[in-house]
């Protein structure tokens, strides 16, 4: 009796909490936005294997005191190796934007890759380091700060691009932490950089909350 009441348990778990790491609902503008990232076609690309692109974007929060922040690299970004590309750990969130914000959809088979479209990192790939640990991020939320940036695609390299009514949700579509979704830690600190705010607190989170929501916009 007791181990079917265990069995009974950890299946209840198990559904309860595979519900909240499912993609979420598609706003009616996402198709459109979709094809709108389709602006560079299979061509005019350099990147083996890509369908199409998108021009240069920024991602910023739509919620918390980071809100209309910028997807960025801090200046001190840590640089070693993963699976023997280079990387560097240091995928921020920047208070102004500069040529670092600016980003790129690349549409492949796998999926999308978040390429970086200019600055020092130009061409460079954000990817999922599977080895970073997880964390407890409140009382309800797992993280990892587990995004890197890459000089080439890795295997863990593709999300799933959902634009709902609060914004566009990046979901992981491979690896140890498949199905999470990008956010980061809001109450991290912040430092100055160059005559900017710069906090190191992208994450990736184990089920949509609210920071998980971005706003996109052409890159100026």
């Amino acid at each position: 009796m007791k181990q079917i009441l265990f069995f009974l348990i950890a299946s209840f778990l198990t559904i309860f909490s595979h519900s909240f790491a499912e993609s979420p609902p598609a706003s009616e503008g996402h198709n459109a936005f979709m094809k709108g990232l389709r602006e560079i076609q299979t061509d005019a690309l350099e990147f083996k294997g890509a369908k199409s692109a998108s021009k240069p974007r920024t991602l910023s929060p739509v919620v918390s005191r980071f809100k209309g922040w910028f997807i960025d690299v801090t200046e001190k970004a840590k640089s070693s190796k993963l699976d023997g590309v280079d990387v560097v750990e240091g995928i921020s969130l920047a208070s102004k934007s500069r040529d670092t914000s600016a980003w790129q959809f690349v549409e492949t088979e796998k999926g999308y890759l978040v390429r970086a479209a200019s600055g020092k990192y130009k061409g460079w790939i954000i990817v999922i380091d599977d080895s970073a640990k997880t964390r407890p991020e409140g009382p309800n939320l797992t993280v990892t700060p587990a995004l890197r940036l890459a000089k080439r695609a890795t295997s863990n390299s593709y999300w799933k691009l959902t634009l709902t009514k609060q914004g566009l949700v990046l979901e992981a579509t491979s690896g140890k932490y498949k199905g999470w979704f990008w956010d980061f830690g809001g109450g991290d600190p912040s430092h100055d950089e160059s005559g900017r705010q710069v906090a190191v607190n992208v994450l990736l989170a184990e089920k949509v909350v609210a920071g998980s929501y971005f706003a996109v916009k052409a890159a100026e």
